[in-house]
Formats: C-alpha cells, sequence, structure tokens
C-alpha cells in the first residue's frame, strides 16, 4: 500500500496539522488538538464508566455472599456488569474510528478527494533533513522552489515515517 502513515505535528506558524505520508509526497490538513478541558472531560467519562463497570460487579459478588436465596441477582448484576463495559469500549472505539483519517492511495488521490488541504509533491523536494531536538522530532524540507517546510512533534512517528527520505527522496 502506498500510504506510509500520518502523524499530528506542528508548522512553521505553530498550528498543529495531520500529516499523511504517501510514496508520492505528502499531505497537510489542519486538524483539531484535544484542549485541557477536553481531556479533563474525557477523563472524567472514563472514571464514571469505571465506577459503574467495578460497582456492578461488586455488587454482584455481594449479591452471591449475602443474598444466597437469590442466585438469580448475581446473574443479573454480573450481566450489567459485562454489558457497561461492553457499551464502554464500543464508544471508545466508535470516537477512536471517526478520529482516524480516511485512507486514500496516493497523495494526489488524497488531494483531489479532499478540501482545506495542501499536497507536497515528491518532485518537488530537494532535501530532507531529520532532527531530534529535545523531546520533538523535527523534520525540515527543503523545496526546489519556494520556502523550507518544517514540521515538529512529540511523537517519533513523523521522523520515521520521513526517515526513508533523508537526505534525499528516492527517486521517482
Amino acid at each position: 500500500m502506498p500510504r506510509r502513515g500520518w502523524a499530528t505535528a506542528r508548522d512553521a506558524a505553530d498550528t498543529w496539522q495531520l500529516v499523511s505520508v504517501y510514496d508520492d509526497g505528502w499531505i497537510v490538513a489542519p486538524v483539531a488538538v484535544p484542549t485541557a478541558e477536553d481531556t479533563r472531560r474525557r477523563v472524567r467519562a472514563l472514571i464514571g464508566w469505571m465506577v459503574l463497570v467495578v460497582g456492578l460487579f461488586v455488587a454482584s459478588a455481594a449479591a452471591a455472599v449475602w443474598a444466597g436465596s437469590l442466585p438469580w441477582l448475581t446473574w443479573v448484576l454480573l450481566a450489567a456488569s459485562l454489558g457497561a463495559l461492553t457499551v464502554a469500549a464500543a464508544r471508545a472505539a466508535r470516537r477512536r474510528s471517526r478520529q482516524r483519517p480516511p485512507v486514500y492511495g496516493s497523495a494526489a488521490e488524497h488531494r483531489a478527494a479532499a478540501d482545506d488541504v495542501t499536497r507536497v509533491a515528491l518532485d518537488a523536494v530537494r532535501t530532507v533533513t531529520l532532527q531530534r531536538q529535545g523531546h520533538e522530532d523535527v523534520v525540515t524540507v527543503t523545496l526546489r522552489k519556494g520556502r523550507p517546510l518544517v514540521y515538529r512533534s512529540p511523537d517519533r512517528t513523523l521522523g520515521r515515517l520521513f526517515d526513508r527520505w533523508s537526505p534525499a527522496p528516492p527517486a521517482g
């Protein structure tokens, strides 16, 4: 498959971008980065689901010990605990799949199908420099025409995506 992968990175203007790298170039698209409030909301929801699942499981165990004459209650509470766990997992998987970028066969195909994206073609690249500055991977791309592009990401995936292109992009 021609798509090599994707990573979020900050550009020279210090805005977050989604960089989708293909064999024929890459696509840069704006991306929304979760804020601290988004993270707090997700952590509160996670804690709420955990309390619900553990609470139902403990209630099931307690019913088995103290309500021996009602064995069906234990099974109902256990089933409710497993049901809540399944619903929480399904919601998390659905949210994660919505955040995943779509898959295209090439950068040219991605550019044709998506609005508000920028394509950098492989033949427009002169050199690619990879550096590690503190905790960030820094990719500096020198183009044949125009200003150099700089991407910074705390995720090491960005460096791995451009590793094959450093110091020069592969021949078409």
